[in-house]
């Protein structure tokens, strides 16, 4: 099997990989950035306030707080005003229905068939009993990728964000692949503990990705917000962690479709809904006096964002399972949320997910996909993951005729002749597409 064997297991400390130690760059790092110590201390006072309330009310309502919409009530490819402002709140929502349950059920037995044709050449996390794999193409996952309703739904998740430079498109959704998760019951080895994606020292260190936090490291916390994407088409969320599985662009939402029933105490995904306190909380931290020079509270190059109790106790304590979902239901979280998975699976069904999340189009997003698709025409592993390249000989792997019209705009191929639809999903309507131009953007191409 050509490249280095990896897997998810090398990104999270919670699953055994090793914290980086920083050096002294990291402490001048913080010194030239550092905000005076009366905007840490003022800005902490104030946030410590709004934790603990929001700590009290999500003890009392728990998963509650998550808000639910149904797929059918997107109304002209949006959320409703209300739903939308409480999205944004909270930083998460549960889409429900977005597929049908027994497609999303027909989905998980035809790649569990895919993996049992392929055992041996697939490997995932933990490495003897896999329940994160290292797939990415197959043809369920495609074909839910290009599905018309998540691709609805991706839409409707991008709309919630705007940029003050016009650098993202919200209206074109790009396809991101990814890995799928079936987590067996029972299972205590895949914990991952408090963490947020999108880079870890990189917030600090980048200095457009900087820009996105500026209100908050000036002392007006108060007026971040969390859904300009204006700094976020162009920072750099990878400076450490290439081919490790550290997402390299802007995700909107990170996202998954599930494909079976789950909920608390069988696995669940842990999340913190109070997304502008904890994304403040967690970049004045490192500024605190209770902290080492050099120390960034759990940002390690190379890994994910750490949450650790001595640091951030007041955002663990906010964690709240998602509620109950059932195949065909899909979950979206900020790229900023914290998140975490219960440690025990303890309930009697697989608890199984294809992981998808929200992309729109920037041209960071579009150079990636364009090379992702060259990945999908050789087999290989995508871009931001471990070049394990295990499924190049993979029986029945996806390919780029199991592409939609849909699904070819969204991972940049050019339109078919004709705008013909070889192999499409039976639940994708053909239609006219955009093909893929040199120039930055899409252009839309009619056919006779």
């Amino acid at each position: 099997m050509p490249g280095a064997l990896g897997s998810i297991g090398d990104l999270f400390t919670s699953l055994g990989a090793p914290a980086a130690e920083l050096g002294k760059e990291f402490g001048e790092l913080k010194e030239q950035i550092r905000p005076s110590a009366a905007t840490v201390r003022d800005s902490i006072e104030r946030l410590q306030k709004s934790l603990a309330v929001e700590a009290e009310y999500l003890q009392k309502h728990g998963s509650a707080a998550i808000p639910q919409v149904n797929f059918a009530d997107l109304v002209d490819g949006r959320f409703s005003r209300s739903s939308a402002e409480e999205i944004r709140k909270r930083g998460c929502v549960v889409v429900r229905n977005v597929v049908p349950l027994e497609r999303a059920v027909e989905a998980k037995a035809v790649t569990e068939e895919y993996i049992a044709a392929n055992r041996e050449k697939l490997i995932g996390f933990p490495r003897e009993q896999p329940m994160v794999w290292e797939v990415y193409w197959s043809k369920e996952q495609m074909r839910m990728r290009q599905h018309q309703n998540m691709l609805a739904t991706q839409t409707a998740l991008n709309r919630l964000w705007h940029s003050a430079n016009g650098e993202v498109d919200v209206d074109r959704p790009l396809t991101y692949c990814d890995r799928l998760r079936i987590r067996k019951a029972g299972d205590r080895s895949f914990t991952l503990g408090p963490h947020v994606d999108g880079g870890s020292t990189e917030r600090w260190e980048d200095e457009e990705y900087r820009k996105v936090y500026r209100d908050i490291l000036s002392g007006h916390w108060e007026q971040y917000d969390a859904f300009d994407a204006t700094h976020r088409a162009s920072a750099r969320y990878d400076l450490y962690g290439k081919n490790l599985g550290a997402c390299s662009i802007f995700r909107s939402f990170q996202g998954w479709l599930s494909l079976s029933h789950a909920g608390e105490a069988r696995g669940a995904l842990l999340l913190a809904p109070i997304l502008r306190e904890a994304t403040a909380y967690l970049l004045l931290r490192p500024f605190m006096e209770d902290v080492l020079p050099s120390s960034f509270c759990g940002a390690n190059p190379g890994k994910v964002q750490d949450l650790f109790p001595e640091f951030h106790q007041l955002l663990i304590d906010c964690l709240v399972p998602i509620p109950d979902v059932q195949p065909g239901d899909t979950v979206w979280w900020h790229c900023d949320l914290i998140h975490a998975v219960e440690g025990v699976h303890g309930g009697q069904e697989d608890a199984a997910v294809f992981y998808i999340p929200a992309v729109p189009f920037c041209e960071k997003n579009a150079a990636y996909v364009k090379e992702q698709a060259k990945a999908l025409q050789q087999g290989h592993t995508p871009p931001d993951f471990p070049s394990n390249q295990c499924e190049v000989d993979c029986n029945g792997r996806g390919t780029e005729e199991d592409l939609s019209d849909e699904g070819r705009k969204a991972m940049a191929f050019e339109a078919r002749v004709g705008c013909t639809q070889a192999h499409a999903d039976a639940d994708t309507p053909r239609r006219c597409i955009t093909s893929w131009s040199k120039s930055k953007h899409l252009k839309l191409v009619k056919f006779a």
